[in-house]
């Protein structure tokens, strides 16, 4: 909730790195990359857009964009197909036997990219994208991996909102979008929801959807961390 506190006051990338990173130090991240995942293959000038927030080193910038690792890094492949966060040490051994995600593992150690934890994330627009708390050696208990799950939605807003300017976020929720918006907080799918609430997962995603917007939030982890920081959820 510190954390958080902290990035709902941030008004730039600086602010919010500054937010995040003492905080981190201790399970060794080091450093934040979170970007979106453009569908289509593009020049390397126009690959940098789509990133949201990072503090990697300048060469480490040039050397991925000008060799066009977005295409070939298996931490990227494996954010399209994840739902949830991972670890670099869980993917699939298979989406490492091409030669050139091998070289981008390899390449990235030697920037002290050595290890990762990866949350996958998508705006309301469905755009995929992810962030990525990295360093030489991580120290993640299975319980701060869902703090970072959380910090990393939030992150990724409270950016994507500075971006664009001030917005009002004053509007309330319904009743029924308060509660579906708890029941998520609890760890609930859209089923058991659903069952829940006596309405079909159809009706939870529409509640969840406008909740999201009211918020001003990207994800529904975004959601449930501003229901909780404005004690709309408990």
């Amino acid at each position: 909730m510190e954390i958080l506190k902290s990035l709902d006051r941030a008004h730039s990338r600086e602010d919010i790195l500054r937010a995040i990173m003492p905080r981190l130090n201790a399970m060794g991240i080091e450093y934040v990359i979170s970007a979106m995942i453009p569908q289509k293959r593009l020049p390397a000038r126009t690959q940098k857009n789509f990133v949201i927030l990072e503090n990697t080193s300048d060469e480490w910038n040039r050397l991925y964009f000008s060799k066009g690792y977005m295409y070939f890094d298996p931490i990227v492949q494996a954010t399209l197909s994840s739902t949830t966060g991972f670890r670099w040490s869980e993917i699939d051994p298979a989406g490492l036997q091409d030669p050139k995600a091998r070289q981008v593992m390899n390449e990235a150690v030697e920037f002290g990219l050595g290890d990762g934890f990866t949350v996958p994330l998508a705006t309301l627009e469905e755009e995929r994208g992810g962030l990525t708390f990295a360093g030489r050696q991580l120290d993640i208990s299975p319980g701060q991996r869902g703090m970072l799950t959380l910090i990393a939605s939030y992150v990724v807003g409270q950016t994507l909102l500075i971006d664009n300017g001030p917005s009002e976020r004053r509007m309330g929720l319904t009743p029924r979008e308060r509660e579906s918006l708890q029941w998520v907080a609890e760890g609930k799918t859209d089923w058991e929801i659903g069952e829940l609430m006596g309405i079909s997962r159809h009706g939870v995603d529409f509640h969840l959807r406008s909740a999201r917007v009211k918020l001003g939030c990207v994800s529904r982890t975004q959601a449930v961390a501003e229901g909780f920081r404005r004690g709309l959820i408990v």
